[in-house]
């Protein structure tokens, strides 16, 4: 199976081409009968990806019941899915597609017949062509939301310096906050190394240091932080309580933060950052393969579908003309300068393992530190 690689050019080209720039426990495994319904459909996915009114019109049109079980972690959906095997509980997973090796590799996925979405063509081109999407030939799910790790700051008490090194300022002791994994990543390109592990194939022994030098880095500035968080609805809630007024975030939750008012800024600082798509993908031996087929159909086929996932997540929408549809504000949330989108590579499913298993180890390190 071919790699699946992202350059920093197409991460330009993906997040320009619209905006601007911008579980359960696993179930008791059972035959595959036991979830195959003709008028039932179960999808794995984030909290405000999928909007109320979209859902619930989907139901009235098909008939179709939709369950949602909510995710808050790649790790987690794809140790369901490994635990179920050949019989999945579930229809749609949510991947982002730095993570497609992983769950292609396990044949966790069923590749995506486009030609049964008739809508398919409603994605952004950049998005339809895009080189992470496709391997062996096959295309692997539909993509719906962009983001990046940004910077984000409340105004009223953090100036923009333009460097992610406000992080690890004095000024902010006590004030900052992130989400170690992926900090941890952001602080090794600050520091000049590789925090995707691309070049560090076949050179454990470098990319070891060069994790541990980013680690202790963290350690050695864990007095400036309030509190590690997991999930975005937790930084929203530090931001908003005034308990932290610097940190490393997802852009969406952080877009959603200022698309309601709140006094925050959102930038990708001079050293750079991380990018990554979330897709809608079918499961390998879906029980309800062809409900899977219409739901994404349905999701394709209206640009206000895409504006609502925007709105509510605030991800940066995959389809044409959601732009349009947007207000002042809610543009404004998703927009960042050209150079600041110039700063932006997507994460790539080159050497995974070896990054997982080494970001996993420091992470653990730093949090016990």
């Amino acid at each position: 199976m071919g790699d699946i690689k992202t350059t920093r050019r197409s991460a330009i080209k993906l997040l320009g081409a619209s905006a601007a720039g911008l579980l359960a426990a696993p179930a008791i495994l059972r035959s595959r009968s036991a979830f195959a319904q003709s008028n039932v459909l179960n999808i794995t996915t984030y909290d405000k990806f999928i909007p109320a009114d979209f859902l619930e019109k989907f139901q009235a049109d098909t008939g179709i019941t939709v369950n949602i079980r909510l995710t808050d972690d790649q790790g987690k959906q794809y140790n369901l899915l490994t635990a179920e095997g050949a019989n999945p509980s579930t229809d749609i997973v949510t991947v982002v597609g730095h993570r497609f090796s992983q769950f292609i590799g396990s044949n966790l996925l069923a590749p995506l017949d486009t030609a049964r979405i008739a809508s398919w063509n409603s994605l952004i081109p950049a998005y339809q062509q895009a080189d992470w999407l496709t391997t062996d030939g096959k295309t692997w799910g539909l993509p719906i939301l962009a983001g990046f790790e940004c910077l984000a700051r409340n105004t009223d008490y953090v100036e923009d310096t333009g460097s992610w090194d406000v992080m690890f300022a004095d000024a902010n002791k006590s004030a900052t906050s992130y989400i170690v994994s992926d900090f941890l990543s952001i602080t090794m390109r600050y520091l000049g190394d590789d925090g995707d592990y691309v070049t560090y194939v076949d050179k454990p022994d470098v990319a070891q240091a060069a994790t541990n030098k980013a680690r202790d880095f963290l350690i050695q500035h864990k007095d400036k932080v309030r509190k590690y968080y997991d999930a975005g609805s937790e930084i929203q809630q530090m931001f908003i309580n005034e308990d932290v007024y610097v940190a490393q975030g997802w852009s969406g939750p952080i877009s959603k933060l200022i698309m309601d008012g709140h006094p925050i800024a959102i930038s990708v600082p001079k050293e750079g950052t991380y990018g990554f798509v979330y897709t809608l993908n079918v499961v390998n031996n879906a029980p309800n393969a062809d409900n899977a087929y219409k739901f994404i159909e349905a999701v394709a086929a209206s640009p206000e579908v895409g504006a609502a996932m925007t709105r509510q997540s605030g991800f940066t929408s995959t389809f044409a003309g959601v732009e349009a549809i947007l207000d002042e504000k809610e543009r404004a949330a998703s927009t960042l300068p050209a150079d600041q989108v110039e700063r932006i590579t997507f994460f790539s499913s080159v050497n995974r393992d070896m990054k997982n298993e080494m970001v996993d180890r420091a992470s653990a390190e730093i949090k016990a530190a």
